[in-house]
C-alpha cells in the first residue's frame, strides 16, 4: 500500500501521512498534483488518503475509494449519552468495567458503542482480517474527531488488532473476554447505505464456523453474541437464543456462558 496526501495539504497532514507510512512500513509518496488513479497505476497498489477531512484508501480492486467515518454510530453514542437503551448493549447486557472482543470490528462502530458501555474500567479489543479495513479503522479510531470527549476517549481505548478471528480465538485462555461478538456478513442484504456498499469488496467474507462458536464459548466467560439478518439460518445452526426485535429486520442471538450447573 501506498501513503500520500489529498491534492491540497498542509504540514500536519503531511506529517501524519509520514508517520503513518513509517509505523506500518509502508511506502509515502508525495501527492505531486497527480490524481489517486494515477497512483494506483504507478505504483500498482492501493493508495491511502490522508486528507485535511480524514483518512480514506482507494484500492485497486473498487472503483470508489473507502473513507473512514462512524457512520450510524454517533447516533447510538449519543442516544447512550442521553441514557437511552442500545440494542447491542441491552441484547450483551454491557456494564462498566466488562471486557468485550469484537470479531468482526469492519469501521468499528459497534466496538465504539461497547467502548462507551463498559467505559475506562472495561476493555474492547476489535479484530479485523482485511488489511485495507483495519489500517484505515485503526487509524480513524485514533484521530476522528467526534466533538465529544467522552466519545472521543471510549474511540481511543479501543484495541485494533489485524488477525483472523478464529486464529486469534485459538490463542486465548478459557475465559479471557466477558463477551465474545460477531457481526459476519449478512447473506441477505439489509441495508442500502453507502459506507455499506463501498466497504463490501474489500471484505473478508469468512463464514462463521463451528470452530470459532466453540472457541468463543470457551473464551467468553459470561456470554457470546451474534449479529444478523432476522431470517439467518445461523442462529439455530450454531445454538444461539435468537432475540426477536419486531421493529428490525437486525436481530442478536445468544449463548450464555455462565449457567450454573446444580
Amino acid at each position: 500500500m501506498i501513503v500520500t496526501t489529498g491534492g491540497r495539504y498542509n504540514e500536519e497532514t503531511l506529517q501524519k501521512a509520514r508517520d503513518i507510512a513509517m509505523r506500518y512500513g509502508l511506502e509515502f509518496a508525495m501527492r505531486r498534483k497527480r490524481s489517486v488513479k494515477e497512483l494506483n497505476e504507478r505504483y500498482n497498489d492501493d493508495v491511502m488518503i490522508v486528507g485535511n477531512d480524514g483518512l480514506s484508501i482507494a484500492p485497486q480492486s473498487c472503483k470508489e475509494s473507502v473513507k473512514y467515518h462512524p457512520n450510524f454510530s454517533m447516533v447510538r453514542a449519543k442516544r447512550l449519552l442521553k441514557n437511552e437503551n442500545d440494542a447491542l448493549v441491552e441484547a450483551a447486557e454491557l456494564e462498566s468495567g466488562m471486557s468485550f472482543l469484537d470479531c468482526t470490528m469492519g469501521l468499528g462502530a459497534d466496538s465504539v458503542i461497547a467502548s462507551m458501555a463498559v467505559g475506562n474500567q472495561g476493555k474492547v479489543t476489535a479484530l479485523e482480517h482485511s488489511f485495507i479495513l483495519y489500517l484505515l479503522t485503526k487509524e480513524g479510531l485514533a484521530s476522528y474527531n467526534a466533538d465529544n470527549d467522552i466519545i472521543n476517549e471510549a474511540m481511543r481505548n479501543i484495541k485494533a488488532l489485524h488477525v483472523n478471528y478464529e486464529t486469534y480465538l485459538k490463542t486465548l485462555a478459557d475465559n479471557s473476554f466477558d463477551v465474545i461478538y460477531f457481526d459476519p456478513m449478512f447473506d441477505e442484504e439489509i441495508s442500502k447505505s453507502q459506507s455499506l456498499r463501498t466497504i463490501t469488496p474489500v471484505t473478508h467474507t469468512e463464514t462463521l464456523s463451528e470452530t470459532a462458536v466453540e472457541e468463543a464459548k470457551r473464551v467468553a466467560a459470561e456470554k457470546v453474541v451474534l449479529k444478523d439478518h432476522f431470517r439467518s439460518k445461523r442462529f439455530e445452526q450454531f445454538g444461539f437464543e435468537q432475540q426477536i426485535r419486531k421493529t428490525s429486520k437486525v436481530h442478536y442471538g445468544i449463548i450464555s456462558t455462565n449457567v450454573q450447573v446444580d
